[in-house]
């Protein structure tokens, strides 16, 4: 059963790019076309919109990418496409020695001027999962492709905005089909203060086996410090149950702290960051524990442009684990190391 855990989310820290919409220095690609008739403060609150529509797609590196792309005046139609690889390791005191090597074949969010409010895009990806080091692993547990689309729509106001989006998505290693949707909102308290969130609710159907209904909120703070720096706090409470076909069910909780801090050389941009947090697994029919996993996740984000149209970007994390597993709670440690790599191009 999927792990509710939302690892990039990198990346996910998504104050880091509220604050980023104050800077003046480079104005992000995916604002123009929402902002063109409107003052500079509503510009910010639209920006808001934009990123609040991404927060579920993108990591942290990606999305500084994103909205720090060049101005475009011509066309219409307006967008980011990327293209990333992201190696992941699993090493735990219990004897799991495992990972993936994911790629990211191509994704991309697009907008219209002609269509203000709205976006829409897709994630097309492979996962490699292997056994053993990295250098002479086993990939025999498999090859997982990923794919998903989604809609969004926001509505701006006086301090802010709120939309709501859609999304479908599935996975081929366990022939998972998932469905969800989200709102999402933001309000600026003050020159340097603002307040964002989401609500997201989505169910994983497993053909064959059972479905997983699952819903997370993320209500968070974002701080301008300058104008080419900032921080931000975000608060994480995530719950899902899964019902198996022969009546078995189970349940997942999860909540996460997630501050971090940013800062803009020019054309470069990095971020600082961590997840601290718990995750819980028990069985419904008698609350017996399975799995506990205390946990802190470290991470440092960046991208840089290699022109007009194309950035880099990278991340590297570490995130530490302290576990308990069955009802005995047997302790052991554990740790994955995480790094991504990719390119975006904007237009």
């Amino acid at each position: 059963m999927k792990k509710t855990v939302v690892a990039t989310s990198l990346l996910c820290s998504m104050t880091l790019v509220t604050s980023i919409q104050a800077e003046e220095v480079e104005k992000p690609a995916q604002a123009d076309a929402v902002v063109a008739e409107i003052t500079a403060e509503q510009k910010n609150r639209a920006l808001n919109s934009e990123i609040e529509q991404l927060k579920e797609e993108y990591s942290t590196a990606e999305l500084l990418t994103a909205l720090n792309a060049p101005k475009r005046e011509k066309s219409g139609f307006h967008g980011t496409l990327g293209t990333n690889v992201e190696v992941e390791r699993v090493i735990r005191d219990d004897g799991v020695n495992e990972g993936k090597v994911k790629y990211t074949l191509a994704q991309g969010s697009f907008r219209h001027d002609d269509l203000p409010g709205w976006d829409f895009g897709f994630y097309s990806g492979r996962e490699e999962l292997f056994n053993g080091n990295l250098k002479h692993a086993k990939y025999d547990k498999g090859v997982n492709a990923i794919q998903e689309i989604f809609v969004n729509r926001s509505y701006n106001h006086s301090k802010g905005n709120v939309g709501w989006g859609l999304k479908l998505a599935g996975e081929s290693i366990d022939q998972r089909t998932t469905p969800g949707a989200k709102i999402f909102g933001s309000y600026q308290l003050n020159d340097r203060l603002s307040l964002n969130g989401y609500v997201l609710y989505h169910v994983e159907y497993k053909r064959g086996t059972g479905e997983f209904p699952y819903y997370e909120v993320e209500p968070g703070l974002g701080y301008k410090i300058s104008d080419n720096s900032g921080a931000w706090v975000n608060f994480r409470y995530q719950v899902g149950e899964w019902n198996a076909k022969d009546g078995y069910k189970e349940t997942e909780t999860e909540y996460i702290i997630k501050p971090g801090i940013w800062y803009s050389w020019g054309k470069l941009s990095a971020s600082l960051w961590g997840e601290f947090g718990s995750f819980e697994k028990e069985r419904n029919s008698d609350g017996a524990h399975l799995w506990t996993e205390d946990y802190s996740k470290l991470g440092i984000s960046a991208n840089y442009p290699l022109s007009n149209s194309w950035r880099v970007f990278s991340e590297v994390s570490y995130k530490k684990m302290d576990l308990e597993s069955g009802p005995e709670r047997d302790k052991f440690d554990g740790y994955i190391p995480l790094f991504i790599l990719g390119v975006n191009y904007s237009f």
